[in-house]
């Protein structure tokens, strides 16, 4: 079967296996919602490869039998892929979202992919996935440099030493 996707979305990665038989455990960034009849598209060699989900568990992080993953070593080469979901299943949703979106700082560089933002009274923040860790960046016009929804990516000038903050 070939598929046509256009534009990707990262949507979540892959964490590790579970089991022997080559379940995964996935997380999806949160405010996404997920139709698993849909195909989960994992990069190889810079090219969109689908997935589609035998089974899953209720809650994220899910656990899921992916068709094709056989094997604990099967799954295992799957370990710290990004998953991804053609941008046409979220052009309804609200077009002010920025997850999925990459952040970067003009002097760090790539910073990570925008998981979450959280909103409230005092300023929005970023949450950011960067080493497997969450940052928080306040998501202030000052910090802004652009925003390219193109490409999906923030540009953000931060002030140093926010990027170290534990």
């Amino acid at each position: 079967m070939i598929f046509s996707t256009g534009p990707l979305t990262e949507v979540g990665r892959i964490l590790r296996t579970h089991g022997y038989e080559g379940n995964v455990r996935i997380d999806i960034y949160d405010s996404i919602e997920i139709n698993f009849k849909e195909p989960l598209f994992l990069m190889f060699d810079q090219k969109p490869v689908p997935f589609f989900v035998l089974e899953h568990s209720k809650s994220n992080p899910y656990i899921a039998k992916l068709d094709g993953i056989l094997s604990l070593e099967d799954a295992q080469k799957l370990l710290g892929k990004s998953i991804y979901l053609p941008e046409e299943l979220f052009e309804e949703e609200d077009e002010d979202s920025f997850v999925g979106y990459t952040a970067k700082d003009t002097n760090f560089g790539t910073i990570g992919v925008v998981r979450e933002i959280i909103e409230n009274s005092a300023q929005d923040l970023l949450v950011v996935m960067r080493d497997e860790k969450e940052i928080l960046i306040p998501f202030v016009e000052e910090f802004v440099v652009e925003l390219n929804d193109e490409h999906k990516i923030i540009v953000l000038n931060l002030p140093d030493g926010l990027l170290d903050i534990d």
